[in-house]
């Protein structure tokens, strides 16, 4: 009797919710028991709504730890598409438990012994990924056939304004989907479109939606912010354009925890398709044409008077200071001429009352008194010194030194690969002649690398040796010349985080000293007025 585990995996939450998963683990268990083996408690792994178009899963993750711990002996799963849908995917993670000598089956799938036996269950594993594209495909085209033939909509989130009517199939009561008009939130939606209209910027039309107690629609917070309202105001649905295939979903490409490691969709951000894809379906209006067009046309000149937008200012400190209160502070120019360093906390808490009360921090003095002190130590001549000495040190200073550690890095490479043809053509996965193929083209991607390693040693050896003084007085005569954009690019490198008071900066970064120094921001002189707050002496 062998030590058994499964793994189980649905995609959606409508699988989920229709216990698809629940269905694969009967099936599982039945196997099992027919094969006489037991199965653990905590070696049943299962991903509920994870896609498998990705590898890390935590449960998948959980088992292939497992694995290596020697917990089980044998895997049972439905079929290798519930491993993955890409076929590498499927590749890695079963070669992997059979190289721990882990027995793998696939309840749907060709589980083979021999040569030809596995390369058969790899060729399904093919057809599992083939599968998803597939699917994936012949429904986007149904969708796409409905609406240009019944100008219908198929499953919405609908704007606010209007209530969705989910497709019905089949029965007397037969219908496709669409949109029907909200009367509560028509009320709202014609009520902030007339504000805009009448100059009403949208930081006031948040104040007045909350003292009327009027939620977002999804109501994941009771307050609105700019992001919808926005939206809202050129949202062409409200004068009965509505377009179908309007975005496509699209990889994040600056998720906003970029530290998270599990996310259970891969594509979850949208972008614009090309106008000419769009499909417009009408819909019942709710704004007419005359306002529609104001609104647009006020918001085009919110944008061109924005003082956001008429003068850029330059902070140095942007996404690297705090408040006090531990929330973020962000620049914002004032009308005497000056720029601070304000906390969020009025932002981010509107309309509700602010918590946070410290005052902003002048932008220009701080961020002089922070590069004249980073400038200082930085050029410190014995600090300097100590970096020189390393950087002479230091092979990978040099350029040639970079090529030859990169030709070498793609030779390795090259020999993994080899490896990997090798062990294709003993399994009988690929024929002789494309492997002869294959490995003519390594040998000459190695020929190559090697001519490029014998230059790169001969300029090497050609480069002109820096003293530590002509170093010194170099580093120092950059660092005197440097614009506002290098500057900047040198405090990120350095700094970590500042905490900011109208007294007091505390920084935190690595920067290369010897003596342990501190920072320092301190204000003499301040008046209370309102109109002499600007009076800051900074020592």
């Amino acid at each position: 009797m062998k030590r058994a585990a499964v793994y189980v995996r649905v995609s959606t939450a409508g699988q989920e919710d229709e216990q698809t998963i629940d269905n694969q683990l009967m099936e599982l268990r039945e196997r099992i028991k027919q094969d006489s083996h037991l199965l653990l408690p905590e070696c049943i792994y299962r991903d509920d709504g994870w896609t498998g178009t990705l590898l890390e899963r935590p449960d998948l993750d959980r088992l292939r730890s497992d694995a290596k711990d020697k917990k089980f002996d044998i895997l049972y799963f439905y079929d290798r598409g519930r491993i993955a849908r890409k076929f590498v995917y499927q590749e890695v993670v079963i070669d992997e438990l059979q190289e721990g000598e882990i027995e793998c089956i696939s309840l749907h799938d060709i589980n083979g012994s021999t040569p030809e036996e596995q390369l058969m269950g790899s060729v399904m594993g093919i057809f599992h990924e083939y599968e998803r594209i597939k699917i994936t495909e012949r429904m986007r085209l149904g969708k796409m056939r409905k609406v240009r033939e019944n100008k219908k909509l198929l499953g919405y989130n609908p704007s606010y304004g209007y209530d969705y009517h989910h497709r019905i199939k089949g029965g007397p009561d037969e219908r496709d989907g669409y949109f029907s008009v909200n009367k509560q939130e028509t009320e709202v939606v014609q009520q902030v479109f007339q504000w805009v209209a009448d100059g009403v910027s949208l930081r006031d039309v948040i104040r007045r939606l909350h003292e009327l107690g009027v939620p977002p629609k999804k109501q994941k917070r009771m307050t609105w912010t700019k992001g919808p309202i926005s939206r809202m105001l050129q949202n062409t649905t409200y004068i009965g354009e509505h377009y179908y295939n309007k975005t496509e979903a699209t990889i994040t490409k600056n998720p906003k925890n970029p530290e998270q490691r599990y996310r259970r969709i891969k594509k979850n951000s949208r972008k614009a398709r090309p106008k000419e894809e769009w499909l417009m379906v009408k819909v019942e209006r709710i704004i007419g044409d005359d306002l529609f067009e104001k609104v647009q046309q006020q918001l085009t000149l919110n944008l061109k008077f924005s003082r956001r937008n008429n003068k850029k200012n330059e902070y140095l400190l942007t996404g690297l200071i705090d408040c006090e209160c531990d929330k973020p502070r962000t620049g914002d120019p004032a009308n005497n001429g000056h720029t601070y360093y304000r906390c969020t906390d009025r932002l981010s808490r509107f309309p509700m009352p602010r918590e946070c009360f410290a005052g902003g921090v002048n932008a220009g003095v701080l961020d002089a008194v922070v590069w004249n002190k980073v400038e200082e130590l930085v050029s410190n001549p014995k600090a300097v010194k100590e970096q020189a000495k390393r950087w002479l040190k230091s092979t990978n200073a040099s350029p040639a030194k970079l090529k030859i550690d990169e030709a070498t890095i793609q030779l390795n490479k090259l020999e993994t690969e080899e490896k990997r043809y090798a062990k294709a053509y003993g399994l009988s996965y690929m024929s002789e002649r494309l492997y002869k193929e294959q490995m003519q083209e390594l040998l000459q991607q190695r020929t190559n690398l090697h001519d490029n390693i014998s230059k790169a040693e001969s300029e090497l050896g050609q480069q002109p040796k820096l003293s530590l003084t002509q170093l010194i007085e170099g580093a120092q005569e950059m660092l005197g010349n440097l614009d506002f954009t290098d500057k900047k690019a040198i405090i990120r490198r350095l700094i970590t985080k500042v905490k900011a008071t109208q007294k007091e900066a505390i920084i935190w970064g690595q920067i290369p000293i010897l003596a342990t120094e501190q920072v320092g921001l301190y204000a003499e002189h301040r008046y209370c007025g309102v109109a002499q707050c600007w009076k800051v002496y900074a020592f």
